[in-house]
């Protein structure tokens, strides 16, 4: 079903709040980029019952005015997601139906991060955005020295992010106050990963940074031969990281190093997936790779003829992502094989959002997808 209609602030009243958001929807969260503050990409623990199979049918589809550059996130059975337009949204994950718009100052390409009644992103002009997760209503914002892509972290009560200022930022997620900042050089346009009381980040110059997540001091960096845009990885002891020298890094957290590459032959602009001892990523020459964790070595490779973005997503053993020819694929983790390709209108270079029945797909064409 397709729905092609105006975003406009919308007043939904409490007692009717859950039951329209919730029909037809498992209630389970995908509350931030790559599902988690590790950006593993995978289903996690907490949602493992609720692994399901899509099979490519799109349930229903809607539009907004501009392209889409930010991955969904989903939380208590509402999508929320910003667009080029400047407008961050709130839907009804189970009928596409508009909840409210929140307008900023220039295009979002931050993705959303969901913590307890409140939404966290970015937009270009160079404020991070707190609202109010029902009602769209500010809560604070947060202003730095120039736009921010990067999509929020929240861990505790914390939310660390990048800016093209060149600064990683820790801001209080209740107050909006600064608690530190950390001098990252070059424009940060990546995501951070945090995880063990650290927070790992890349900048525009090839640096990958461990940051003390309490104080803002450095801990350790890595420095490779390209920009590094995407977001690490946190898993087993170890960080996995893409940049646009075209390979994918392997750095051991406990000795502060990176141990091995593969290279891809094509700039990294994709965040990895790591699950089941492999990390799955795509390059600019449109292929997907699977990598042994364990010695980086290839399993297999699908070419899908466009350039990937989109960082892959895994649910119950099939891997979902997106390339630049508006294609949406499911590929079995273990072989390869492409299970099923959804054609749609415009490139998809962003991550999907993985529930109970389906995934969730923003696309350049101004669309959401909910693809069962």
């Amino acid at each position: 079903m397709k729905k092609i209609f105006e975003f406009v602030t919308a007043l939904v009243m409490t007692v009717f709040w859950g039951a329209f958001c919730t029909a037809g929807y498992g209630g389970e969260e995908w509350p931030t980029f790559r599902g988690g503050v590790s950006r593993t990409g995978e289903v996690t623990s907490q949602t493992a019952q609720a692994q399901y199979r899509a099979r490519g049918g799109v349930v229903w589809e809607t539009y907004v005015q501009q392209p889409i550059q930010s991955s969904p996130a989903l939380s208590d059975g509402i999508v929320y997601f910003g667009s080029d337009d400047g407008g961050f949204y709130a839907v009804s994950a189970a009928s596409g139906e508009a909840l409210w718009t929140f307008h900023t100052e220039n295009w979002i390409s931050s993705s959303p991060a969901v913590s307890g009644e409140t939404v966290l992103f970015g937009a270009y002009d160079g404020k991070l955005y707190a609202l109010d997760k029902r009602s769209g209503n500010l809560k604070w914002q947060y202003t730095t020295h120039n736009s921010v892509a990067s999509s929020p972290a929240v861990e505790g009560k914390y939310v660390y992010f990048g800016g093209l200022d060149g600064s990683v930022y820790c801001v209080d997620i209740s107050t909006g106050w600064q608690k530190w900042t950390y001098n990252a050089g070059r424009e940060v346009f990546g995501s951070p990963a945090v995880s063990g009381g650290t927070v790992y980040i890349g900048n525009h110059d090839g640096k990958m940074m461990a940051v003390d997540a309490s104080t803002g001091k450095l801990k350790w960096r890595a420095i490779v031969g390209g920009p590094i845009t995407a977001c690490p990885a946190v898993s087993n002891g170890m960080l996995y990281f893409g940049s646009w020298d075209g390979k994918l890094y392997t750095a051991e957290i406990k000795h502060q190093a990176v141990i091995r590459n593969f290279d891809s032959g094509g700039s990294i602009e994709s965040s990895p997936l790591v699950a089941d001892g492999r990390v799955y990523f795509g390059n600019i020459k449109g292929t997907l790779y699977a990598i042994d964790a364990a010695t980086g070595k290839a399993a297999w490779k699908v070419e899908t003829g466009a350039r990937i973005a989109s960082s892959p997503a895994l649910s119950d053993g099939v891997i979902y992502f997106g390339n630049d020819n508006g294609s949406i694929y499911a590929v079995d983790a273990q072989s390869g094989a492409v299970l099923w390709k959804s054609d749609t209108g415009g490139a998809v270079a962003t991550a999907p959002a993985i529930a109970p029945n389906g995934i969730y797909v923003t696309a350049m064409d101004g669309a959401l997808r909910y693809i069962k």
